[in-house]
């Protein structure tokens, strides 16, 4: 449906406001559906710092829309 493609079109063009880091920990999470702990595994943080990471940008990502 159209709406769909305006969906898809908006998600990228937030996916593309982020800075590379944050821009990874979403697609790992939300489209790889990796765990927090994986993802702090492959950027070499802890767990606690993707978690909050990750609501930060979720945050700023609907503050955009």
């Amino acid at each position: 449906a159209a709406s769909d493609v305006y969906k898809r079109q908006v998600l990228g063009e937030l996916l593309k406001s982020l800075e590379k880091k944050q821009r990874e920990i979403i697609v790992r999470r939300y489209f790889y559906n990796q765990t927090q702990t994986q993802i702090a595994e492959i950027l070499g943080i802890s767990q606690v710092q993707v978690s909050r990471m990750e609501r930060k940008i979720l945050r700023e990502m609907r503050e955009k829309l």
